[in-house]
């Protein structure tokens, strides 16, 4: 990525970050959970290049979900949540009690949700640090082969720059495990605005 490398330092600023929205989150969800006790584990942030993130999240050819943001504003990012299938069903079966997991039209509504509280935090950490006007459109949710995903969401995202910062997670409530992805996608040039205004060179 040449000049607009993303270094160990950076690295860490967007765990910072993450761990800053995603704090936020928790308090979120916990509440949709009927304040059911919710954590979530320090993010592992990694670069990853382009032709790799579906190998990242399972394979390309493994069905996923991803409910996904973008930002418009002072800067443009699309912020992607990707979960398993498996976990993807563990967190309905947990934010809906008796239900089987099935992702039916209600079960599609609350993946939005989450995945809307967790980008939309994480969009909004990045407003609070930066004191940049970030608005986020209504979030999106595709569920389909990895490689499908991420192919068509990194071609609205107008991308140049050839890797992405992926950060994984868990979250934890009382029944259920539930990992899951925070890709983060931005427009050419974009995160270098970031990094400028919270003074990392």
């Amino acid at each position: 990525m040449d000049e607009h490398q993303i270094d160990s330092n950076r690295l860490d600023v967007l765990k910072e970050l993450a761990n800053i929205g995603l704090g936020n989150a928790v308090t979120s969800l916990s509440q949709m959970l009927g304040e059911e006790k919710v954590d979530m584990a320090v993010p592992v942030a990694n670069t990853v290049p382009l032709q790799d993130v579906p190998d990242f999240l399972g394979g390309g050819e493994v069905p996923v979900a991803g409910i996904y943001i973008q930002s418009s504003g002072d800067v443009r990012l699309t912020i992607l949540f990707v979960l398993s299938m498996d976990s993807a069903t563990n967190l309905v079966s947990s934010l809906m009690p008796g239900v089987d997991g099935e992702l039916d039209e209600m079960a599609v509504s609350a993946l939005i949700e989450v995945g809307n509280i967790l980008t939309a935090s994480y969009l909004n950490a990045i407003s609070m640090m930066t004191n940049l006007q970030l608005m986020p459109s209504p979030p999106e949710i595709a569920v389909d082969m990895a490689g499908a995903i991420i192919t068509t969401i990194m071609a609205e995202a107008h991308m140049i720059d050839d890797e992405i910062v992926l950060m994984k997670t868990t979250l934890n409530t009382v029944d259920s495990e539930v990992e899951g992805n925070v890709l983060i996608l931005p427009d050419y040039g974009e995160l270098e605005k970031i990094f400028g205004l919270l003074g990392i060179s």
